[in-house]
């Protein structure tokens, strides 16, 4: 009976390390203004890479981007799972967007062009986002923000600064 005692006790502070250490890859998907298909690997203790597939955003298409992460624990009261975290990377792609043109054709005369036109684009991202590890599950909970400048079709830029996201991810 005692040797029953013994070994539960035993499995149970084993379960507890394993559960509570930290993962190296994770694998999820992101909601917001760009959804997309993301994985991450940390490459140190504290910095990870993460690539994304991007749909959607201000304008149809889709992109790859890719960021390098810092994070750093917050201490709180009832957890010691939670992290912030910030980044920059870049991202690669094509957008649609809908154009709407009026040019003179003479003094008198306005010609319009109506119609989608698909661009090539490339731009530099950043990030900054509250993580949660929940290592029982396992998974990770991300609320982020994800600003981006981008040029595309040789000659058009712009800058989004409120593509907020939550993120879901399977850890392991």
């Amino acid at each position: 009976m005692a040797m029953k005692y013994t070994i539960t006790i035993m499995l149970m502070f084993l379960m507890t390390s394993i559960v509570a250490q930290d993962y190296k890859n994770s694998v999820g998907l992101r909601l917001g203004k760009t959804d997309g298909v993301t994985y991450k690997r940390f490459l140190t203790e504290n910095g990870a890479l993460e690539v994304m597939l991007g749909f959607g955003g201000y304008d149809k298409g889709m992109q790859i981007y890719t960021n390098y992460q810092w994070y750093f624990q917050i201490p709180a009261q009832f957890t010691e799972n939670l992290y912030l975290y910030y980044g920059v990377g870049g991202h690669v792609g094509y957008i649609r967007r809908y154009n709407n043109r009026n040019y003179y054709i003479s003094d008198s005369t306005v010609a319009s062009e109506e119609g989608e036109s698909t661009y090539y684009t490339i731009g530099v991202d950043g990030i900054i986002g509250l993580e949660y590890r929940i290592f029982s599950v396992p998974m990770t909970v991300s609320m982020e923000v994800k600003p981006y400048f981008e040029y595309y079709g040789l000659r058009y830029t712009q800058f989004r600064f409120w593509d907020f996201g939550l993120t879901v991810k399977y850890i392991f």
